[in-house]
């Protein structure tokens, strides 16, 4: 495949550009630093390391910041931080908080598509990619004042790797690496098994590799109320369980200071409770509205507040723990998802709006076409699930769904109302968020809803969803399957470097997934807004329902309050 091809095709996969199109250029070019797209000049950038004073502020801003820059910004949050934990909890709401303050990723993945640097200069892999070697930027302090070098990128990844550290990028990480040197104090090797050309991507978030100082964990330190020092805008100051976590602003960030003063991340499971607060000012910023208020808002209805769609997030599924006694049976498995009509769950709890699908890939991709070649839709039958139930091993027993409370209350009841429609006995537990993401982890559960989002390859999406998670706590894979054969067929995957390649191997793998029946999945769903005070400036979110701040703009980093 030519080098033209090879960018080509990745941005087809989705036509939003999702990919890693600056890989393949930085590989075939032999270019130790890829070169980002123009920035849009509205939109703040990173300053480089060198370029800002001591007091942070790059030359040319201190008037700006000081015109912009005080104030606290409380944010409604859908779901509670869970752990202020670095490497356990760094998915979803938790790794959307985390990301966007005060923990950072070597490289990022930007909403345009391409691969840009954070603490990372720059990446260059070998011929073969079996070894990738990391460039880091000088000058990165953490919020304890000890400068990064490459010691605190070793320790951080050998601490991923450590199974009994349970760190959710465990399942991607330690297949991949087979050691970890320094070249120098600022650059990194990273010896791989095999041919890794996909590594860069995989890595290009906090939830498989953040970055934090030498032993600012002790091994297999799992329970932790205080957050390890980062490199991010803000530091961590205060964690309250079931209620706020609360970031303040870190004077010597390495891209600049931030203007806000503070932020504090409340805690409001209710949709309703989140525009309430917002049309009263009690906070100023929020996640997950409903298309309801966002169109009272649109129509003029409310004023005062802007919103916008996250129409890259709202991916649902249904999994089973396959560990539980009851649904240990494929069988039950089976009969449960005939009883889950999917498109009647939609039409409850996400008034209709949405595409249904069978796997975690968008409509009208490529993927799209193998996943229907391979894997036909289990529509809701239920007579079909009846006489399925009633040949398997069930007798009764209460099945454990778990909800969290908030944007979970109507999928449960939907989906406890089909199954008990059927015959299941279900025992519908609404929890708070904390304690629904500790149920998850421990396996406390048999059936649960789940979420996700397009990150442009289904495999190395959700690979970590579906890899042998040979730990107690599962906070990654919570079905707890464990296929070896499939293991080896996702790590034979991530050195795949043609599209047909890959799609091939797709089948393949969604195939073994299918036949497993570890996952109901409903599909898409196009409900989730953000909505923001109009005197609150700089917001920008990446479409996928978060808000970190990413290397061409968005996020918390440079948000102001206008006067």
């Amino acid at each position: 495949m030519s080098m033209k091809s090879s960018a080509t095709w990745v941005r087809s996969l989705t036509g939003a550009g999702i990919g890693a199109a600056l890989l393949a250029v930085a590989a075939a070019c032999g270019a130790e630093e890829p070169t980002p797209t123009a920035l849009p000049t509205a939109t703040p950038v990173f300053f480089e390391a060198g370029g800002a004073s001591a007091a942070g502020v790059a030359a040319g801003e201190a008037e700006l910041w000081e015109e912009r820059q005080g104030g606290t910004l409380i944010f409604g949050s859908a779901k509670e931080v869970t752990s202020p934990h670095a490497f356990t909890t760094t998915s979803s709401v938790d790794g959307h908080t985390k990301e966007s303050t005060w923990l950072e990723p070597l490289i990022q993945l930007g909403g345009d598509g391409n691969l840009y640097p954070v603490l990372a200069t720059s990446w260059v892999p070998n011929d073969d990619f079996s070894v990738w070697t990391f460039h880091l930027r000088q000058g990165v302090l953490f919020h304890n004042g000890v400068e990064m070098t490459s010691a605190d990128v070793i320790w951080s990844a050998n601490y991923v790797m450590d199974a009994n550290n349970a760190a959710r990028g465990h399942g991607e990480l330690a297949p991949l690496v087979r050691s970890i040197e320094a070249v120098d104090r600022y650059t990194v090797r990273f010896n791989m098994v095999g041919s890794q050309s996909s590594f860069p991507i995989i890595i290009s978030d906090i939830s498989v590799l953040p970055i934090t100082p030498v032993d600012s964990l002790e091994p297999g330190e799992i329970q932790v109320r205080v957050g390890a020092p980062g490199t991010g805008p803000f530091k961590f100051d205060e964690w309250v369980p079931a209620s706020k976590t609360v970031v303040t602003r870190f004077d010597d960030y390495w891209g600049g200071k931030p203007y806000l003063e503070k932020i504090v991340f409340q805690l409001i499971a209710s949709a309703t409770g989140r525009g309430n607060a917002l049309r009263t000012r009690e906070i100023q910023l929020a996640e997950r509205l409903t298309p309801i208020f966002a169109g009272r808002v649109e129509a003029g209805e409310i004023g005062a507040i802007e919103v916008s769609p996250a129409t890259r997030s709202g991916y649902r599924r249904v999994i089973f723990n396959v560990d539980s006694p009851i649904f240990g049976d494929i069988d039950v498995r089976l009969a449960a998802t005939y009883a889950m009509d999917m498109r009647k769950l939609l039409d409850e709890a996400f008034f209709g709006r949405g595409a249904l699908m069978d796997g975690t890939v968008p409509p009208g991709s490529v993927w799209e076409e193998v996943l229907l070649a391979c894997c036909p839709r289990r529509e809701g039958d239920p007579d079909k699930a009846r006489a399925l139930l009633a040949a398997s091993s069930y007798a009764g027993e209460p099945i454990r769904l778990i909800v969290g409370r908030g944007q979970g209350e109507p999928v449960g009841e939907s989906l406890s109302r089909q199954l008990r429609q059927v015959g299941f006995n279900v025992n519908l537990q609404v929890l708070e968020s904390g304690v629904y993401d500790d149920k998850q982890a421990t396996g406390d559960f048999d059936l649960s809803p789940k979420g996700g989002s397009w990150g442009g390859d289904p495999v190395i999406d959700a690979s970590g969803r579906w890899r042998c998670e040979l730990t107690e706590l599962h906070y990654n894979n919570q079905t707890r399957y464990c296929n070896p054969e499939l293991d080896s067929l996702i790590d034979a995957y991530y050195g795949l470097t043609s599209i047909d390649d890959k799609l091939a191997a797709y089948g393949v793998i969604a195939t073994i997934l299918y036949d497993a029946v570890i996952t109901k999945h409903m599909g898409w769903n196009f409900t989730r807004f953000f909505g923001w005070n109009d005197n609150l400036k700089g917001f920008e979110h990446r479409g996928e329902g978060g808000y970190t701040r990413g290397p061409i703009g968005g996020g918390l980093w440079r948000v102001y309050f206008e006067d």
